[in-house]
Protein backbone atom coordinates (compact mmCIF):
# COMPACT_ATOMS: atom_id res chain seq x y z
CA UNK A 1 0.00 0.00 0.00
CA UNK A 2 1.36 3.45 -0.91
CA UNK A 3 2.50 5.59 2.01
CA UNK A 4 -0.03 8.32 1.17
CA UNK A 5 -3.00 5.95 0.95
CA UNK A 6 -5.63 6.00 3.69
CA UNK A 7 -6.32 2.65 5.30
CA UNK A 8 -9.88 1.48 5.85
CA UNK A 9 -9.38 1.74 9.61
CA UNK A 10 -8.10 5.32 9.38
CA UNK A 11 -10.98 6.24 7.09
CA UNK A 12 -13.54 4.79 9.50
CA UNK A 13 -11.90 6.57 12.44
CA UNK A 14 -12.05 9.92 10.64
CA UNK A 15 -15.63 9.30 9.53
CA UNK A 16 -16.51 8.52 13.15
CA UNK A 17 -14.95 11.80 14.32
CA UNK A 18 -16.88 13.74 11.67
CA UNK A 19 -20.14 12.05 12.67
CA UNK A 20 -19.47 12.77 16.35
CA UNK A 21 -18.86 16.42 15.50
CA UNK A 22 -22.01 16.62 13.40
CA UNK A 23 -24.24 15.01 16.00
CA UNK A 24 -22.62 17.09 18.74
CA UNK A 25 -23.48 20.29 16.86
CA UNK A 26 -26.97 18.97 16.18
CA UNK A 27 -27.53 18.29 19.88
CA UNK A 28 -26.26 21.76 20.79
CA UNK A 29 -28.61 23.29 18.21
CA UNK A 30 -31.59 21.34 19.57
CA UNK A 31 -30.74 22.35 23.14
CA UNK A 32 -30.53 26.00 22.07
CA UNK A 33 -33.75 25.71 20.06
CA UNK A 34 -35.88 24.17 22.80
CA UNK A 35 -34.40 26.33 25.56
CA UNK A 36 -35.01 29.56 23.61
CA UNK A 37 -37.87 30.80 25.83
CA UNK A 38 -35.76 30.33 28.96
CA UNK A 39 -32.85 32.28 27.46
CA UNK A 40 -35.18 35.20 26.71
CA UNK A 41 -36.64 35.53 30.22
CA UNK A 42 -34.90 37.78 32.74
CA UNK A 43 -33.72 36.21 35.99
CA UNK A 44 -33.18 39.51 37.84
CA UNK A 45 -35.28 39.87 40.98
CA UNK A 46 -37.78 42.77 40.96
CA UNK A 47 -37.67 44.80 44.15
CA UNK A 48 -38.96 48.05 45.58
CA UNK A 49 -37.54 50.82 43.41
CA UNK A 50 -37.28 54.57 43.00
CA UNK A 51 -39.44 54.41 39.87
CA UNK A 52 -41.36 52.09 37.60
CA UNK A 53 -40.42 52.46 33.92
CA UNK A 54 -42.74 52.05 30.95
CA UNK A 55 -41.66 52.11 27.32
CA UNK A 56 -44.16 53.51 24.82
CA UNK A 57 -42.55 52.82 21.45
CA UNK A 58 -44.77 54.72 19.02
CA UNK A 59 -47.88 53.30 20.69
CA UNK A 60 -48.92 52.23 24.15
CA UNK A 61 -49.79 48.70 25.24
CA UNK A 62 -52.60 48.18 27.72
CA UNK A 63 -51.15 45.08 29.36
CA UNK A 64 -47.94 46.85 30.35
CA UNK A 65 -49.80 49.92 31.60
CA UNK A 66 -52.15 47.78 33.68
CA UNK A 67 -49.22 45.96 35.27
CA UNK A 68 -47.45 49.25 36.02
CA UNK A 69 -50.59 50.62 37.70
CA UNK A 70 -50.98 47.44 39.76
CA UNK A 71 -47.35 47.57 40.91
CA UNK A 72 -47.65 51.28 41.76
CA UNK A 73 -50.72 50.56 43.89
CA UNK A 74 -48.77 47.85 45.72
CA UNK A 75 -46.13 50.43 46.60
CA UNK A 76 -43.24 49.00 44.58
CA UNK A 77 -42.30 52.53 43.49
CA UNK A 78 -43.60 56.05 44.22
CA UNK A 79 -43.60 57.23 40.58
CA UNK A 80 -44.03 55.90 37.05
CA UNK A 81 -41.65 57.09 34.33
CA UNK A 82 -42.86 56.77 30.74
CA UNK A 83 -40.27 56.86 27.96
CA UNK A 84 -41.87 57.29 24.56
CA UNK A 85 -40.76 57.87 21.00
CA UNK A 86 -43.00 59.74 18.51
CA UNK A 87 -46.21 57.79 17.85
CA UNK A 88 -47.67 56.35 14.69
CA UNK A 89 -51.29 56.77 13.61
CA UNK A 90 -52.67 53.79 15.54
CA UNK A 91 -52.32 52.64 19.11
CA UNK A 92 -53.63 49.92 21.35
CA UNK A 93 -54.73 52.76 23.63
CA UNK A 94 -56.52 54.60 20.84
CA UNK A 95 -53.90 57.37 20.76
CA UNK A 96 -53.39 59.57 17.71
CA UNK A 97 -50.83 62.38 17.65
CA UNK A 98 -48.91 63.45 20.76
CA UNK A 99 -49.70 60.73 23.34
CA UNK A 100 -48.42 62.50 26.46
CA UNK A 101 -51.77 63.51 27.94
CA UNK A 102 -53.46 60.30 26.75
CA UNK A 103 -50.81 58.13 28.40
CA UNK A 104 -51.28 60.00 31.66
CA UNK A 105 -55.06 59.87 31.38
CA UNK A 106 -55.03 56.12 30.83
CA UNK A 107 -52.87 55.51 33.91
CA UNK A 108 -55.08 57.84 35.95
CA UNK A 109 -58.10 55.79 34.84
CA UNK A 110 -56.31 52.77 36.33
CA UNK A 111 -55.99 54.53 39.69
CA UNK A 112 -52.55 56.16 39.45
CA UNK A 113 -52.09 59.66 40.90
CA UNK A 114 -51.47 62.03 37.97
CA UNK A 115 -48.72 63.85 39.88
CA UNK A 116 -46.81 60.57 40.10
CA UNK A 117 -46.58 60.11 36.32
CA UNK A 118 -43.54 61.51 34.51
CA UNK A 119 -43.49 61.42 30.70
CA UNK A 120 -40.28 61.90 28.71
CA UNK A 121 -40.31 62.20 24.92
CA UNK A 122 -37.24 60.68 23.26
CA UNK A 123 -37.23 62.07 19.73
CA UNK A 124 -34.18 60.06 18.66
CA UNK A 125 -36.02 56.78 19.15
CA UNK A 126 -36.20 53.85 21.58
CA UNK A 127 -32.51 52.99 21.16
CA UNK A 128 -31.83 56.05 23.33
CA UNK A 129 -34.20 55.01 26.13
CA UNK A 130 -31.42 53.58 28.36
CA UNK A 131 -29.30 56.74 28.06
CA UNK A 132 -32.35 58.90 28.75
CA UNK A 133 -33.11 56.86 31.86
CA UNK A 134 -29.51 57.27 33.00
CA UNK A 135 -29.82 61.07 32.71
CA UNK A 136 -33.07 60.98 34.68
CA UNK A 137 -31.46 58.83 37.37
CA UNK A 138 -28.46 61.15 37.72
CA UNK A 139 -30.65 64.28 37.81
CA UNK A 140 -32.95 62.83 40.48
CA UNK A 141 -30.32 60.74 42.28
CA UNK A 142 -32.30 57.54 41.78
CA UNK A 143 -30.55 54.20 42.21
CA UNK A 144 -33.16 51.53 41.44
CA UNK A 145 -35.66 50.98 38.63
CA UNK A 146 -38.28 48.39 37.78
CA UNK A 147 -38.93 48.21 34.04
CA UNK A 148 -42.22 46.79 32.78
CA UNK A 149 -41.57 44.54 29.78
CA UNK A 150 -42.97 41.61 27.86
CA UNK A 151 -41.92 38.24 29.24
CA UNK A 152 -39.83 37.14 26.26
CA UNK A 153 -38.28 40.58 25.77
CA UNK A 154 -37.17 40.80 29.40
CA UNK A 155 -33.65 39.34 29.11
CA UNK A 156 -32.82 41.50 26.08
CA UNK A 157 -34.24 44.63 27.73
CA UNK A 158 -32.28 43.92 30.88
CA UNK A 159 -29.04 43.55 28.91
CA UNK A 160 -29.60 46.81 27.00
CA UNK A 161 -30.40 48.85 30.11
CA UNK A 162 -27.79 47.28 32.38
CA UNK A 163 -24.99 48.06 29.94
CA UNK A 164 -25.78 51.75 30.41
CA UNK A 165 -26.95 51.89 34.03
CA UNK A 166 -24.71 49.43 35.88
CA UNK A 167 -21.45 51.40 35.36
CA UNK A 168 -23.15 54.25 37.25
CA UNK A 169 -24.13 51.92 40.09
CA UNK A 170 -27.82 51.89 39.16
CA UNK A 171 -29.86 48.69 39.57
CA UNK A 172 -32.63 47.70 37.18
CA UNK A 173 -34.87 44.65 36.99
CA UNK A 174 -37.78 43.73 34.73
CA UNK A 175 -41.34 43.01 35.81
CA UNK A 176 -42.48 40.51 33.20
CA UNK A 177 -45.84 40.80 31.45
CA UNK A 178 -47.20 37.43 30.35
CA UNK A 179 -47.65 37.03 26.59
CA UNK A 180 -49.69 33.84 26.63
CA UNK A 181 -46.91 31.88 24.91
CA UNK A 182 -46.24 28.54 26.58
CA UNK A 183 -42.60 27.61 27.15
CA UNK A 184 -43.45 23.97 26.34
CA UNK A 185 -45.43 24.28 23.09
CA UNK A 186 -44.30 27.58 21.53
CA UNK A 187 -42.70 25.78 18.56
CA UNK A 188 -46.02 24.18 17.55
CA UNK A 189 -47.65 27.53 16.72
CA UNK A 190 -46.36 29.48 13.68
CA UNK A 191 -46.79 32.95 15.22
CA UNK A 192 -45.15 31.94 18.50
CA UNK A 193 -42.33 30.19 16.64
CA UNK A 194 -41.63 33.25 14.50
CA UNK A 195 -41.80 35.58 17.50
CA UNK A 196 -39.49 33.55 19.75
CA UNK A 197 -36.87 32.82 17.08
CA UNK A 198 -36.84 36.46 15.96
CA UNK A 199 -36.22 37.64 19.50
CA UNK A 200 -33.61 34.94 20.10
CA UNK A 201 -31.71 36.13 17.02
CA UNK A 202 -31.70 39.69 18.36
CA UNK A 203 -30.60 38.52 21.81
CA UNK A 204 -27.73 36.41 20.46
CA UNK A 205 -26.69 39.23 18.11
CA UNK A 206 -26.37 41.60 21.08
CA UNK A 207 -24.25 39.02 22.90
CA UNK A 208 -21.97 38.65 19.86
CA UNK A 209 -21.60 42.43 19.71
CA UNK A 210 -20.61 42.42 23.35
CA UNK A 211 -23.65 44.46 24.40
Amino acid sequence: MASGALSVKDFLDKAKLVSYGFFGLLILFLILFFSSPYLLVSKADPKKSDALVLEAIETGKKDKFKQAAALWKKGLAPVIVILHSPPSQDSDLGIVGDPTSSLQTYLVSLGVDETKILVYTVESGPQEFPKTLLKIALDRQWKTFLLIGKEYDSATLLKLYRNVLEPAGIYIAVSKVSEGIGSWDWFTKPKSLESILGRLSKHLYLILLGN
